[in-house]
C-alpha cells in the first residue's frame, strides 16, 4: 500500500511556531550559537552522475528492476546493487542526486527527486548515468522546516527558497526558538 504525504507548508509551520511561543525576541541574547537555514537558492545545481559505491548511512526507498536493486541514500543519491546472484549481492555504483528521497524506474529511466527538481536519469550506462531532464519546482521539500536541534535558530523567510538544510552557526539577536 502507497502512503501519501501532504506537503507541509512553510507557512503553517511557521504559524504553528508563532502560537507556541516559538519567537521570544525580547529575552533573546544579542549573539548565540545556533542554527541558521540554508536555502536552496543557495546551492547550485549539483552534477548528476555516476560514481563508485559507497556505504549505506542513512537508507531510504528500494526499487528493483530486473537484477538490480536501487536504493536511496536519503539526501544524497541512489545505491546501485547487482542481485543477479542473490546470495551475493554487489554494490556496483552510486549516483549523486543531492537531496533524493524519491525513486521510480520505467525502462533506461530513473526518476527522483533533486529536491525541489524532478530529475530524469538515463541509466542504461549505469557507469555513467546521464541528467536527461529537470522539471524545477516540482516538489515542495519541506524535510526541513525546523532546526535538528532544539535551541535559537534564525527565523525561516518564506521569500528566500524552501529551507534544505540548518548549519550550526553564530547568530544575532534571533527571534526563533524551539
Amino acid at each position: 500500500m502507497k502512503t501519501i504525504r501532504k506537503p507541509i507548508r512553510v507557512a503553517a509551520v511557521l504559524s504553528a511556531m508563532a502560537l507556541f511561543g516559538a519567537c521570544d525576541s525580547d529575552n533573546a541574547p544579542k549573539e548565540v550559537q545556533g542554527w541558521a537555514p540554508v536555502y536552496e537558492s543557495e546551492l547550485s545545481d549539483t552534477e548528476i552522475k555516476s560514481g563508485e559505491p559507497r556505504t549505506i548511512v542513512n537508507g531510504g526507498k528500494i526499487y528493483t528492476l530486473s537484477s538490480r536493486l536501487y536504493q536511496v541514500e536519503n539526501g544524497a543519491g541512489i545505491h546501485v546493487i547487482d542481485l543477479s546472484d542473490p546470495a551475493n549481492p554487489r554494490k556496483i555504483a552510486f549516483i549523486t542526486i543531492d537531496g533524493a528521497h524519491e525513486i521510480s524506474i520505467k525502462g533506461r529511466y530513473l526518476y527522483s527527486n533533486n529536491y525541489n527538481d524532478l530529475v530524469v536519469v538515463d541509466i542504461s550506462d549505469i557507469d555513467d548515468a546521464r541528467l536527461v531532464k529537470r522539471m524545477k519546482n516540482m516538489f515542495r521539500f519541506t524535510d526541513n522546516a525546523l532546526p535538528p536541534e532544539r535551541g535559537y535558530f534564525e527565523c525561516v523567510d518564506p521569500d528566500k527558497g524552501t529551507v534544505v538544510d540548518w548549519k550550526k552557526t553564530t547568530i544575532y539577536s534571533p527571534k526563533c526558538k524551539y
